[in-house]
């Protein structure tokens, strides 16, 4: 046998003990002795061998570890245990996404709260005249609610119309749904998300608080303002979540294998 063919039956024989150790033990020696027969063959070329023997090894490892995991997995108690890790693994995963998200969603309310009480607390005092609604829609320049994160308050009337606004969409005052003045002539106050423009992409959300002016002319006042940049924290933590979550798993699976594959051998 030429060098060249000792150090392939020599490689060949390095790359059997990838091979789980039963099949290894069962099939290694006549497979070294197929190879060696193989090499002494002047029928086929010595690249095409080559070729022959890495495809034929590349398939078999692959499908005699698969076939080894199956048989591990199949063990009602490994599975049992993968199932449940599996399981606090998405619960955690879910509660890295939801709770930071809904603090960040609630904490988009908080200058808008102190806006609305405090113009609340005003308008109750002296009432919806002209002067006090001249001072709110006057100033500075209205805020474009669609492109500005500028905090804004609306002030309407008791039908909904609007009255004042610092803010405006499309050159016109925004104005709420029907039903969200009906639950706040209700409950008083409402924390929503409204969306005066629908669309994933070029839609206008506005994290909003509406709550009710009483007294002699009632009506309500609105504060809010752009989610833009609240959204794209919420994205961002929904990824990390998710990389997390895909992360946790990976290693629940590694885990599982390994143990698998620790405890086949011990038993073998």
């Amino acid at each position: 046998m030429t060098p060249s063919s000792a150090r392939l039956l020599r490689l060949y024989s390095l790359a059997l003990r990838l091979y789980p150790e039963p099949f290894r033990d069962a099939y290694a020696p006549a497979m070294v002795q197929t190879l060696r027969d193989a090499l002494q063959e002047r029928s086929i070329s010595r690249r095409s061998l080559i070729a022959l023997v890495l495809r034929d090894l590349a398939v078999s490892l692959t499908r005699e570890h698969l076939a080894m995991m199956r048989q591990s997995f199949a063990r009602p108690a490994l599975v049992y245990n993968a199932l449940v890790l599996a399981a606090l693994a998405t619960g955690l995963a879910l509660a890295l996404n939801v709770i930071p998200q809904q603090v960040l969603r609630q904490g988009a309310n908080d200058p808008q709260i102190a806006m609305a009480t405090d113009l609340v607390a005003v308008l109750e005092k002296g009432g919806l005249d002209q002067s006090a609604l001249a001072a709110i829609a006057g100033g500075a320049a209205k805020v474009d609610i669609a492109r500005s994160l500028t905090p804004f308050v609306i002030v309407y009337d008791e039908q909904g119309r609007p009255l004042a606004s610092q803010a405006e969409l499309n050159g016109q005052t925004p104005v709420p749904p029907p039903g969200v003045f009906d639950s706040v002539r209700r409950r008083g106050e409402a924390r929503i998300s409204w969306q005066p423009v629908l669309g994933r992409e070029h839609g206008v959300r506005i994290a909003a608080v509406l709550q009710r002016v009483h007294g002699a002319t009632p009506g309500f006042v609105l504060a809010g303002r752009n989610m833009r940049e609240v959204e794209a924290r919420e994205a961002q933590v929904g990824q990390l979540a998710g990389l997390t979550w895909i992360g946790m798993m990976g290693v629940i699976l590694l885990g599982t294998a390994a143990f698998a594959w620790y405890t086949r051998r011990k038993t073998v």
